[in-house]
This record gives structure tokens, sequence and C-alpha cells, in this order.
């Protein structure tokens, strides 16, 4: 029995104890090694926290994107970034150490792109609120958005380019044609055709807010009576009995502060001009109102496409109205009106046409203009305006 215990038992608890020696230094190791994982991923998520709090700042300034070593019970991480503004990019490095700077046990490296990217430059159309599209034999390009139901009840319409997304129900005859995605939260789709997928929730999408006091702080030009703007081909612009200035590398803001703006010209550069109010109102009210008077386009030769050359947008808070007698009437770029859903005006003569290439927020109430031609810009992604709320998204990510 002596000799059967020395042969078999003595070296099955030996291997038995090197068995569980192994084991725990593999589980020890895998501990090490997420724990290194969740420091670096915490680092990449305090980004995003701080994206989620402001629309507008800390995107690409360094003095906001520094961050200390922080130090845990059991280990440390660092961060470092690169921002491009050009792009709309910040590429961020996240390093997470287990153990102390002197001896560290493990390391894991999250690498991660965000993509900065508006809600204002994503779709066609924008409508906050219910929306109905009464006529018939129309296109709409470049997506559509509504915060509330989208009622169809002309024949023959059709949306191309981009998806159709309904905060709500969506009803519309057969000869109704979502050339795309669709969309809806709500419970029915009518009988509308669709051509590609049907989704019954509604992707992160959020009506923009305009935050008027960092416009306040960041503003190439700033008024506080009403003025009329002229863009000139020369990348400047020209306040009306004021004096003419220079649109700078990295755009421009002109601001209103409770006032009125009139608009027309060439426009030569990254531009965006911001009608504020403190009140809410629509075209009747006395401020945050904005009027394109004649054509506004882009120089060179796309003249109806941004570019890095050229963008535009104009965010009013009350109303924007595009009024030209005895011609047509040509505009490019964003054009915002943060409140009501029939802020949106547009003047003209009889036998003329009204045509917009970019993005509207709002149906437009037409007056005068024989037929509109309404085009979505996809170039406004690329080369958007400066100074448009803007939402964090994580495009690619490692982690090694």
């Amino acid at each position: 029995m002596a000799l059967i215990i020395l042969l078999v038992a003595i070296p099955t608890g030996v291997y038995f104890c090197s068995y569980v020696h192994t084991i725990l230094k593999s589980a020890m190791a895998e501990r090490r090694q997420r724990t290194a994982t969740q420091m670096a991923n915490s680092a990449v998520t305090d980004y995003f926290r701080q994206f989620s709090q402001d629309a507008y700042n800390g995107h690409y300034e360094t003095d906001t994107l520094s961050r200390p070593e922080s130090f845990y019970s059991n280990g440390f991480s660092t961060v470092t970034f690169i921002p491009d503004s050009v792009n709309r990019t910040l590429y961020v490095k996240a390093q997470g150490v287990y153990g102390t700077l002197e001896k560290p046990q493990a390391t894991k490296v999250l690498e991660a792109l965000v993509q900065f990217s508006s809600d204002l430059v994503q779709y066609g159309t924008m409508v906050n609120g219910a929306f109905t599209v009464s006529a018939s034999n129309v296109a709409y390009d470049g997506g559509f958005y509504t915060n509330g139901n989208l009622s169809v009840t002309g024949s023959n319409v059709r949306f191309n380019g981009g998806p159709v997304v309904v905060r709500g129900n969506l009803s519309g005859a057969a000869s109704v044609v979502i050339d795309g995605d669709l969309y809806y939260s709500g419970t029915g789709t009518g009988s509308v055709t669709v051509t590609g997928n049907r989704f019954n929730y509604i992707p992160a999408v959020n009506w923009p807010t305009l935050d008027f006091s960092y416009y306040d702080a960041h503003y190439t030009y700033k008024t506080t009576v009403d003025r009329t703007i002229v863009f000139n081909s020369t990348g400047t612009f020209t306040v009306v009995g004021v004096g003419t200035y220079a649109i700078p590398a990295q755009g421009a803001i002109i601001y209103a502060e409770n006032r009125n703006l009139t608009l027309k010209g060439i426009v030569s550069g990254r531009v965006t001009v911001v009608a504020g109010s403190g009140s809410v109102g629509n075209c009747s009210s006395a401020t945050g109102k904005i009027t394109v008077s004649d054509n506004l386009y882009y120089a060179g030769a796309s003249s109806t496409t941004a570019s890095a050359a050229a963008s535009f947008a104009a965010l009013a808070r009350n109303c924007i109205t595009f009024s030209k007698t005895g011609a047509n009437l040509l505009a490019a770029g964003v054009y915002f009106v943060e409140q009501g859903t029939t802020n949106m005006q547009c003047t003209g003569s009889s036998g003329r046409r009204f045509l917009l290439y970019g993005v509207r927020t709002q149906g437009i109430t037409l007056s005068g203009f024989s037929s509109v031609s309404l085009n979505y810009d996809s170039n406004l992604r690329a080369y958007p305006p400066p100074g448009l709320p803007e939402k964090a998204l994580l495009v690619n990510w490692n982690l090694h």
C-alpha cells in the first residue's frame, strides 16, 4: 500500500497541484488583461460623455481634450489624441496598464476614430413635427425626417437617395415610393411601396437646438441692428453701410443678436449666418428672421454644390423667407428654422421658379412662384459650414 501511494497518489497530487497553479496563473493573467482593457475603455468613454454634453465646444481643442494620467488602485491609464477639424474627426489612443509605472504586468491599447456629424446635413428635408405631402408627381431627394407622423395624400410621390425616418405613423397609397430604407416608430406604414427595408425603430436623430451663447463667443461679425449682407466671390462679405470683411480660412460666423438679416450674393469660403432671438415667434415676429432677397450660391464652377472652398448655412430662431420678383430665385446651403413647422416662406412672381440646393428644415409656404425645385446636396456632409451643432459617432476602433 505504501508503494502504491508513493507510485500513484503522490504523482497524481503533484500533477493536480501543478494544474491548479497553471489555471490560477491563467485566471490572474486574464484578470489583469481585463482590468487593463477596462481602464483604456473608461478613457474613451469619458470623451463621449464630454461630447454628449456639448454639441459645439471641446471637439478639437487641445485644452479640452487633454487628459492627465489616471491612476487606479491597481494600475493607470494614459491618452493621446489627434484632432482634425477640417475632416471633423478625432483619433484617440487610450492605454490601460495593470500594475505600476516601474513594473507593469499587463497593457491594453484601445484605438478609436470619432467622426463628428451634424443632423442638419444628413437629410434633404427635416420637419420638427407631423407633416403632410399633398402635392402629386413630386420627388424628395436626400432623405426625409419628420419628428411626427407623415401623411402622403398626393399620388406618385417618390423619396430618393436616402432613408425616410418617421417618428410616428406613415400613411400613403401604393403609388408613394420610398427608394431606400424606412424607419418608423409608430404602428403602421400604410400602403406605401418601400424598395429597401422597413425598420420599426428610429435611429439616433434629434432635432437640433441653437446655442446662441456659442455664436456670441465665436462670431466673425456681430450686429445688434438689422443688416443686409452681400457675399462676394472674392472671399469676403459686405455689410451694407458698414464695411467689407474677409472670410477666415476656418470659416466665418455672422451673428445677429435679437435682430433680422437680409442675404444675397456669391459665397466664397465657409460661412454660417445666425439670426438669434430671445423669444419664440414666427415670420411676423420682429427678430430672429433671415430673408434671402436674391440669388445666393457658391463661387466657382459648382455653384450649387458645397466644396472645401465654399459651404453655407442660414440658421434662424423664428423664420426664413425667400423673396424675389421678376426672375427665378436660386439658394444653396443649409436653411434651418429652429421653431415651428410653417415658418419658412417663399414669395416670387408667376411663371418663375424657386430652386434650392441643400437642406431645408420645414415645409415651404409658396406665394407667386409657379414651381419649386428642392435638391439635396450630399457634399454638405463632407464640407459642413462652421458652427453647426454636432454629435460624436464611433466609426472605427481596435483593441490590442
